[in-house]
């Protein structure tokens, strides 16, 4: 899996270190000088906009985006007050005295891809009890800057795809818990033409045996040539016997014939919108490795247009989309990540799976 790298922006002395830890990482990507100052400027934007409005709140991640093509992926994300106007906030030249706001037209110029979705804190007011035990304003940003020279491209075992088509509708976040190095939850995408294959995998417990638990698991999923959900489930159960156990969702789309077929063992959330018909599912219960009857295979009716999204037990289940006004209409990737912002329990492994 693709590593996020994060980092930290409560004053105006850790963004000089932001910016060059984001060169160090972007100038082996194959970035030229030019794409190299622009990528700082942009980073010095954002940092020192952190600094000065987001009351200790900011977080900068990078990492190289999801795919084949070569370049580097930047997402901020802050619990600050937010931008009233965000429409304003991104044009040149303006600047904002209470919010992360200046530079960002700038930004949006310097880099390829660029979306941003902020929420103010006076909606909280409006919320219900239960949604407000978690806050829900805040600033995100999401930037990408594609390396414009020839260049080898990138290989991600995670991820089969054929089309960057299919790489625009996808979100992910995965990060391991607090204090550990392995992370012991796992994703699988699978993609040729109109049939897919989404996985979320989650090793029991957390740290390096969880993590051994969700690759055993991976192992069988590499494997996948169309075999029916359950026949996958058990083959999995069987690998998994020799590890501490895992719980897994798996998703398999047939764009062309319009089917969604679903199977889980364990608490692992997936949440369907837009489809064209109500869509709940409802896992089997036991652990892939220690315990497993039977696996249920739930099938419904698919096009475009709808969203799944799928997130482990690191994430709460008390999230809520009416409470992100339009989130519904932005990147994937900002999705998942707000997510996480939000939602993410720092004492155990987080990761959220969004398709469009």
């Amino acid at each position: 899996m693709r590593v996020i790298h994060s980092l930290e922006i409560r004053d105006e002395a850790q963004v000089g270190a932001a910016r060059r830890a984001v060169h160090r990482f972007a100038a082996p990507l194959g970035f030229n000088d030019t794409e190299l100052a622009e990528i700082d400027i942009v980073v010095q934007e954002i940092g020192t906009n952190a600094a000065r409005y987001a009351a200790g709140e900011g977080w900068l991640h990078f990492a190289v985006p999801l795919g084949k093509a070569p370049g580097i992926e930047l997402f901020y994300w802050d619990k600050g007050p937010g931008i009233y106007d965000v429409d304003r906030a991104v044009r040149d030249g303006v600047s904002t005295s209470s919010s992360l706001g200046a530079g960002l037209g700038a930004i949006r110029r310097l880099m390829d891809e660029f979306d941003l979705y902020s929420t103010v804190c006076e909606r909280a007011a409006r919320l219900s009890l239960q949604a407000m035990r978690r806050t829900t304003h805040g600033t995100a940003l999401l930037c990408r800057k594609w390396v414009a020279a020839a260049h080898q491209p990138l290989h991600a075992p995670d991820f089969v795809a054929s089309t960057e088509e299919v790489v625009k509708r996808l979100g992910i976040w995965s990060r391991p818990a607090r204090g550990e190095d392995a992370n012991g939850d796992a994703y699988y995408i699978w993609q040729r033409d109109d049939l897919m294959l989404l996985a979320a995998i989650d090793g029991l417990g957390h740290g390096r045996g969880a993590h051994e638990a969700a690759r055993a698991a991976l192992s069988i999923l590499e494997q996948w040539a169309g075999e029916p959900l359950d026949e996958l489930f058990f083959a999995a159960h069987d690998a998994l016997r020799a590890t501490r156990g895992a719980v897994m969702s798996v998703i398999v789309l047939d764009e062309t014939g319009e089917t969604f077929q679903y199977a889980g063992v364990g608490n692992i959330e997936v949440r369907v919108f837009n489809a064209p018909e109500p869509i709940h599912v409802v896992p089997n219960n036991g652990t892939l490795g220690a315990r497993l009857e039977k696996v249920r295979v739930w099938s419904h009716k698919w096009s475009r247009g709808g969203t799944v999204v799928m997130a482990t037990d690191g994430i709460s289940a008390a999230w809520d989309l009416s409470a992100y006004p339009s989130l519904l209409t932005k990147n994937p990737q900002l999705l998942a990540g707000i997510l996480l912002r939000d939602f993410g329990r720092d004492s155990d492994d987080a990761t959220v799976l969004v398709l469009r």
